[in-house]
């Protein structure tokens, strides 16, 4: 599916609200993502929700927006993640693409 072709209620769907993106993340300066145990302070650690996530953006600015344009970009989102697979990204094609 071409990102383009992805409306924004449509987009938002597709996230299948685990809560791995809402733990906090270190970069070294290697580029190497390094996962916390530490979750954004609105994630309900049980249930995997956001207290939040209908206001998440306007309550909490470190809050990142995924856009179709930024997951192509990030490379630590786990290949279950719903928007992952709807633009048909997988980790190991995107490292392959970073490397040519």
């Amino acid at each position: 599916m071409k990102p383009s072709e992805i409306g924004a209620d449509e987009w938002e769907a597709l996230c299948t609200h685990c809560g791995l993106c809402c733990f906090e993340k270190l970069e070294n300066e290697r580029g190497t993502i390094f996962f916390t145990q530490t979750p954004c302070r609105y994630l309900d650690v049980v249930t995997r929700q956001c207290r939040i996530y209908s206001r998440r953006f306007a309550i909490n600015p470190a809050c990142i927006q995924l856009t179709p344009e930024l997951v192509e970009k990030l490379h630590w989102l786990h290949d279950e993640c719903g928007y992952r697979q709807a633009l048909g990204l997988s980790r190991a094609n995107q490292r392959k693409r970073r490397k040519s």
